[in-house]
């Protein structure tokens, strides 16, 4: 069977399958183009919040460091008060010449948490030998019961200015 097509009819058939093909490809090319443009912004926001990341990351490293200066600062303050605590009071029991075993034991707890937790030197320790040599006494007067003993002497056994001096 022989079928008569006229050339017309051909062309107007290519010419609408070129046209055809041609909206085909400009649909798709436009589909390719707004998919590609989806794409590039996801990839954007992705980046965007990457970057927020590395900034919220930023952020908590210098406050991080922050925290950890003031820490250090606080540190050598207590080290600084430590020091001056234990100088004073080795000094004092040195000056006084004795020393109780609680005295001794407060000092030692201070000079332990000085040198261990606060990396003290040890530049105290000779003062801490020279409390450790004191001699170890039961009791000793208070402030104002030394006060009194001190007046008393001075004053040639009197316990008030109206007393008699006892003979």
């Amino acid at each position: 069977m022989e079928v008569n097509v006229s050339p017309t009819y051909l062309i107007s058939i290519i010419a609408t399958s070129t046209v055809l093909a041609s909206v085909l490809g400009a649909i798709l090319g436009i589909f390719g183009q707004v998919w590609l443009e989806k794409i590039k912004l996801k990839a954007k926001k992705e980046e965007r919040r990457e970057d927020k990341i590395i900034k919220s990351e930023e952020d908590i490293t210098v406050t991080i460091e922050s925290i950890l200066d003031s820490i250090n600062d606080i540190i050598e303050a207590l080290n600084g008060l430590y020091y001056d605590k234990i100088l004073y009071l080795a000094n004092r029991y040195i000056e006084e010449g004795s020393i109780t075993l609680k005295e001794l034991e407060d000092l030692d707890d201070l000079h332990r948490r000085y040198k261990q937790r606060l990396n003290g030197d040890g530049f105290l320790d000779a003062e801490m030998e020279k409390a450790h040599s004191l001699p170890r006494v039961n009791y000793k007067p208070s402030s104002k019961e030394r006060t009194e003993l001190l007046l008393r002497e001075i004053m040639g056994g009197k316990t008030r200015a109206t007393d008699e001096v006892r003979v």
